[in-house]
């Protein structure tokens, strides 16, 4: 008989078949992340919904934990159909913090780039690109900027709509609401989708330009088959991010046309300045991409290495986000100076 979970060690497939809070009765687990795992559930009521908890070795951290419910208050402030609803939060009997939300059917776009070898047709990821830009434009409208838009915070459901997940790593630039510290030196975001500001740790450079970049970085990732900048690990990731311009994408994809070129060179410019300068401005762009790709016939089929269009491993379209204020929380404060001081010098010489 279903019962509930009381050792905050479970892991997280141990809560399938149990009851939450005496109403949610956890059916399957859908997905694992790298702080909360997300399960479709069904109310006593017969309710179909998903639940996202926050991992119970996370439950403790008071910080993690106003990070993980304050999504539901942002998601919902957008009240777009674009951005997954929110419909309720709580906690279960056992002190870990969850999120009701709309089940949705479909997969992420890394598990659609994992299951297509890493690529996707380019008027398809740009019909999904204009899909953001909408929810995007809707946001920054309300004073919020999402900071993590990768492939794996995008959900596109069976009937091809896009969904914009995840505002844990939100910004509020309406002074209601200022959970994540803002501290200069302090990275937030995913190694290889974020602007040349934003891995540098500078929170007062960062604005709505910064998402921009993030939806340039996931398109180049999905129609080239490779990250923005090529790099070993997420730390010479972020190095790189902070220091080197993004290959034209005319020399990267060069089947690519001129209208989809352009824009996409407009999205990842390193001077903020020279990047799109709203949402609304990008999507034109992306729009008129859109109708080239459509009207140009589809390129030759280059040669592709061995395995080429076989699976991959989700690791490999995205690292984990990266919170690097929750590592500071152990630190003395010399070690975290010694931390701002490395980002400081890893900045200088940058390209102009």
């Amino acid at each position: 008989m279903p019962g509930n979970p009381s050792n905050l060690s479970l892991h997280p497939q141990a809560r399938v078949g149990h009851i939450l809070n005496g109403k949610w009765l956890l059916d399957a687990l859908i997905e694992i992340g790298g702080m909360s795992a997300v399960y479709a559930a069904r109310h006593r009521n017969g309710r179909r919904t998903a639940i996202k908890m926050l991992k119970t070795e996370f439950a403790r951290d008071s910080e993690v934990r106003r990070r993980f419910l304050r999504e539901g208050y942002v998601a919902n402030k957008i009240d777009h159909p674009g951005a997954v609803a929110i419909l309720d939060d709580d906690v279960s009997e056992d002190g870990v913090p969850f999120l009701v939300m709309e089940l949705l059917e479909g997969e992420s776009l890394a598990g659609w780039l994992a299951r297509a070898g890493g690529r996707i047709p380019v008027p398809e990821m740009l019909a999904i690109a204009l899909q953001l830009l909408e929810v995007l434009e809707v946001a920054h409208e309300n004073g919020i900027i999402h900071r993590d838009i990768k492939p794996g915070n995008v959900f596109v459901t069976k009937a091809g709509h896009a969904k914009l997940l995840d505002f844990g790593l939100a910004r509020i630039r309406d002074g209601v609401l200022s959970l994540i510290p803002t501290a200069s030196g302090i990275v937030l975001g995913t190694a290889g989708y974020m602007s040349p500001e934003q891995a540098r740790g500078l929170p007062e450079e960062i604005d709505t330009r910064a998402d921009l970049f993030a939806v340039g970085a996931v398109i180049f990732r999905a129609v080239s088959g490779r990250p923005v900048h090529e790099k070993a690990t997420p730390f010479d990731t972020i190095v790189a991010s902070m220091k080197e311009r993004v290959a034209p994408f005319a020399t990267v994809v060069p089947e690519a046309g001129p209208v989809l070129a352009a824009a996409m060179d407009g999205a990842l410019s390193f001077d903020k300045a020279a990047r799109w300068q709203s949402a609304r401005a990008m999507a034109q762009a992306i729009r008129g991409a859109y109708d080239e790709a459509r009207r140009r016939p589809p390129p030759l089929p280059a040669r592709r290495p061995a395995g080429a269009g076989e699976p991959i491993p989700i690791e490999a379209i995205e690292s984990p986000s990266l919170v690097v204020e929750v590592a500071f929380g152990d630190k003395h404060e010399e070690e975290v100076e010694r931390e701002r001081r490395r980002t400081r010098e890893a900045t200088r010489g940058i390209t102009k």
